[in-house]
């Protein structure tokens, strides 16, 4: 046992210590070059690399005045639907807010600011986009455009919008121009939805308006027999005025006499209005009149969202990060160095 105990503390499976430093130290050029080599080759590659700056605004619910304009432009509206609330659900804050993030994280519409947008165009142009590489060139600065929440937990209704550009002035610029091209989409949406709307009860209204009034000219048609044969049947009887003894439940009401069914037959034949058969056409037609009213200008300002820090012009760069990579640099051409001396050692003790 103790045989084994000296065998396993013998100099010879030690590490020395001085051994090493000295070994080291006779390396020192190695590493030193090794060291200012690499440090210099990542200040170089700092000064030189693409530059990334990231634009950010914050923004939360907007305010009731904000939808104030367009609320008055569909007021007849309210008053023809039977459920308002089902039109301040698409108004309410809540919903254009998260309209707005929706629409602003949607894969579809940064394609598109990216492909007709001016300064998107010109970095195109530089990269020298192909139809084989566009859809990658596309995908990279898709991935530069978000809208986040920084605390989910304690303010779910606060987000942050960020664009990530080569500049301060082309990231806040281009944010500018995504937010603004997003804040038209809704507006663009919301409209179109409550023109669909309008549309709908208007043809719902005008579906209930052919089958009224295609029941009240039957009922004037059947009304107009009903009456003109009472007429024959009072010629015959020769009742010529109103029999105030009769029944008034008959189905032909010859009590009325002959000049008064005259009377009421050319009456009928002149009738117009269907709604003295069916009063409920006057209502729909009142409701028609009110949406035919509804013009809603498409170029109305509306304010989606409210900004809580408008857009910024970023004061520090996000990429490169000069002093890290500098660091980064120097710590691997020591490592380096220190490791081609060791080797080098390693193998010359080999070799003898």
């Amino acid at each position: 046992m103790s045989d084994i105990q000296a065998v396993n503390n013998s100099p010879s499976d030690e590490i020395d210590l001085v051994e090493l430093v000295k070994t080291l130290w006779q390396g020192k050029l190695a590493i030193a070059v090794c060291t200012v080599v690499f440090t210099v080759s990542a200040i170089i590659y700092a000064l030189t690399a693409q530059q990334w700056w990231t634009s950010k605004a914050v923004i939360t619910t907007g305010q009731y005045q904000n939808t104030a304009d367009i609320r008055s432009q569909i007021t007849n509206l309210y008053a023809v639907i039977n459920n308002p609330s089902k039109i301040n659900g698409i108004l309410s804050s809540d919903t254009l807010l998260n309209d707005y993030i929706t629409e602003f994280n949607a894969f579809d519409n940064k394609k598109a600011f990216i492909e007709n947008n001016e300064i998107m165009k010109q970095y195109a142009d530089e990269a020298k986009i192909t139809d084989e590489n566009k859809a990658s060139f596309i995908t990279r600065w898709a991935e530069r455009i978000s809208a986040s929440q920084p605390d989910k937990k304690n303010q779910p209704d606060v987000y942050q919008l960020s664009f990530e550009a080569t500049s301060s002035k082309l990231a806040h610029d281009l944010l500018v121009a995504y937010s603004d091209d997003i804040s038209n989409k809704v507006r663009n949406d919301l409209i179109d939805e409550l023109d669909a709307k309008i549309s709908y009860h208007q043809q719902i209204l005008q579906a209930n308006k052919i089958s009224l009034e295609a029941n009240a000219k039957q009922q004037l048609a059947n009304e107009l027999i009903k009456t003109n044969y009472a007429l024959d049947m009072a010629k015959s009887a020769d009742v010529t005025k109103p029999l105030a003894d009769m029944n008034n439940g008959e189905l032909f009401q010859i009590e009325l006499g002959t000049e008064a069914l005259a009377e009421k037959s050319k009456v009928l034949k002149k009738i117009k209005d269907l709604s003295v058969f069916q009063p409920q056409l006057g209502i729909i037609q009142t409701k028609l009149d009110l949406l035919s009213k509804v013009k809603i200008d498409h170029n109305l300002a509306l304010q989606s969202v409210r900004y809580l820090q408008n857009t910024d012009y970023p004061i520090s760069r996000d990429k490169p990060k000069r002093p890290l990579i500098a660091v980064l640099g120097f710590l691997l051409g020591m490592m380096l160095g220190v490791a081609i001396v060791l080797l080098k050692s390693a193998f010359n003790k080999h070799v003898k």
